[in-house]
């Protein structure tokens, strides 16, 4: 009986077609670390199709280095494709590619334009708590040395609406911890 019974179980969580409710509707502000300075940011995301969503974001960026007359001073923007997967009631994996034009006081050619691809996962170990973490190959001489980069996040939500974040990354539009305050739109 009781072996049916545990069957009956797996059956039901294998069968079951309720993913989890990950949002890719949302806008969000923070403030990171990038190199010795920092940056303030906003992001949105917008579901536009069965697992298809575009992505984008603005940071403005002092970068902390004294490079003569030059402040390290700038933006960045970015935008792009995104696509995820439901993989169990609990966990999405997603991957996107962003375009990325930035924009910074320094010597020589100041503004550069590259890209990112990320691959990640979205995973809900508990009621009101996600945690996230990606991988990113990015090419944009300016902003970030050609290569690859981490990030991991623990998001907490406050209401169904309204969350936020502490993270840190390395290599990515951020260099170092973050904090941010996400709005879902759905």
């Amino acid at each position: 009986m009781f072996r049916r019974i545990v069957l009956a179980g797996v059956l039901a969580l294998a069968t079951s077609t309720s993913y989890a409710a990950f949002s890719y509707d949302y806008l969000e502000i923070g403030a990171g670390e990038v190199d010795e300075g920092d940056a303030l940011f906003a992001n949105a995301s917008k579901k536009v199709g069965p697992n298809l969503f575009i992505l984008g974001g603005a940071y403005m960026v002092d970068s902390g280095l004294s490079l003569g007359s030059y402040d390290g001073e700038g933006f960045y923007l970015e935008g792009g494709l995104g696509y995820y997967l439901p993989m169990a009631p609990e966990a999405d994996v997603y991957a996107s590619a962003q375009v990325l034009y930035a924009n910074l006081d320094v010597p020589g050619d100041d503004d550069d334009l590259g890209y990112m691809t990320r691959l990640g996962i979205r995973y809900t170990p508990v009621a009101r708590v996600e945690l996230e973490g990606s991988m990113a190959l990015s090419g944009n001489d300016l902003l970030i040395d050609d290569g690859l980069g981490f990030g991991g996040s623990a998001r907490y939500q406050l209401t169904p609406a309204f969350s936020v974040a502490v993270g840190y990354t390395q290599d990515t539009e951020l260099d170092g911890a973050f904090f941010n305050v996400r709005y879902n739109l759905d």
